[in-house]
């Protein structure tokens, strides 16, 4: 144990001299060689922390006022700038904690090694005696109780706000009181695109809120809804059970007011500006989707739809997209649902450059990575960003209380 705890010691001091490397080389130009290493030693600083913990549960010897601060602080530094996100966008505050963790350590091992020559490691006699202690394992067993389940929660929204960070370019944030849809508005010359990150179930309030927008000269909403004209799909799953489950509503319940056109109309002459914007479905077909999509979804409206509960029905689509979906396989829905839908908006978006002044687009949030990268390589420069509670936690807390 003694050779693992301090296995443990040196990695957590080696990340902290890693990230102050790369913290201070990026103020002139970023390393991704050292970034890239910097990321696998942190890595496995992080799983070398859980496995010491669960091992203080057993092993009294492990000096826990030295080890607990080390442990929590590679969780507890993410976590703070995602409870402070002034925290998060500060080069500063990354230094700062890069600094802390090579700085804290030597002072904290000192006080294990009596004084004596300075180290990293700890000594051999600090391990001696019985390893099991009954009222070690009791006292934590007690303190996890009420630590852990806070901590998990906390780790676990962290988390997933850094993934729908990464996998919406930004457009959904997980926040302690719920999730933040964003807006973003880009400017080229006299024109606008406005793209507005949206999900299938939220606040009746956030739906609202985001067809309140103004209308300024010739607009046109491109909205999204694939149809199924030859009536391919033959379980169909409707988004309402959902957000009844949840106590919230659907964007079906969503209604953009103004003039909706078709397809011939988007290339007609430029017409003057109405009382409200023009309203085109800009979206596929789901005949142009392959058999493995079609066969997914209609395997999410058959075991959503059959199932009396929503989380039954979640389960059940899990363990059968488990048997059925291949890496393969997920590679063609991935590309049927997100990246060919992106390009088909972004080609109406052309066509709708050439007679309107602003164009709204109000997609799904995991289409807004693609489809901003596209809206940015036509040359618009973003110019304002707004956020909107999209869901409320406490809203579905008391519908569960039903």
């Amino acid at each position: 144990m003694r050779k693992f705890a301090n296995v443990f010691l040196i990695l957590f001091f080696a990340d902290g001299f890693l990230s102050v490397l790369d913290e201070i080389s990026s103020l002139f130009g970023p390393v991704e060689p050292l970034s890239l290493f910097r990321m696998q030693v942190a890595s496995t600083v992080l799983f070398f922390a859980v496995l010491l913990y669960l091992c203080m549960w057993v092993d009294r010897r492990i000096p826990k006022r030295l080890f607990i601060p080390l442990i929590v602080f590679p969780f507890a530094v993410p976590m703070l700038a995602w409870l402070i996100p002034a925290l998060g966008e500060s080069r500063l505050y990354s230094i700062l904690m890069s600094l802390i963790q090579v700085g804290v350590p030597p002072l904290l091992i000192a006080q294990y090694r009596d004084g004596k020559e300075p180290g990293l490691t700890l000594p051999s006699w600090r391990f001696e005696g019985p390893v099991f202690g009954l009222k070690n394992t009791l006292f934590f067993t007690a303190a996890n109780v009420v630590a852990l389940p806070v901590f998990l929660t906390l780790f676990t929204l962290s988390s997933t706000d850094a993934w729908a960070n990464l996998n919406t370019g930004g457009f959904v944030r997980v926040a302690p009181g719920g999730l933040y849809m964003t807006e973003r508005v880009y400017k080229r010359g006299s024109q606008t695109v406005k793209l507005s990150g949206m999900i299938h179930v939220g606040e009746k309030g956030y739906y609202e809120d985001v067809t309140r927008g103004p209308v300024q000269g010739r607009t046109i909403v491109l909205a999204e809804g694939v149809t199924d004209r030859s009536q391919v799909l033959k379980n169909r799953f409707d988004y309402r059970k959902v957000a009844d489950f949840l106590g919230l509503a659907s964007q079906e319940k969503m209604l953009f007011s103004g003039n909706v056109i078709d397809d011939k109309a988007l290339d007609a002459a430029r017409r003057p500006a109405g009382k409200g914007p023009d309203i085109m479905l800009a979206d596929t077909d789901l005949a142009t989707f392959r058999p493995e999509t079609l066969l997914f979804l209609n395997q999410v409206g058959k075991e959503l739809g059959s199932h009396g509960s929503v989380v039954d029905g979640v389960l059940s689509l899990n363990r059968w997209a488990e048997k059925n979906v291949t890496p393969k396989m997920y590679e063609v829905i991935r590309e049927d649902i997100l990246t060919r839908r992106n390009e088909v908006v972004l080609s109406y978006l052309d066509r709708a450059l050439k007679g309107y002044d602003t164009v709204v687009i109000p997609w799904g949030a995991l289409h807004m990575k693609g489809i901003e990268a596209g809206v940015k390589e036509r040359g618009f420069v973003l110019k304002e960003e707004k956020k909107r509670l999209g869901v409320d936690f406490k809203t579905i807390a008391e519908a569960n209380k039903k």
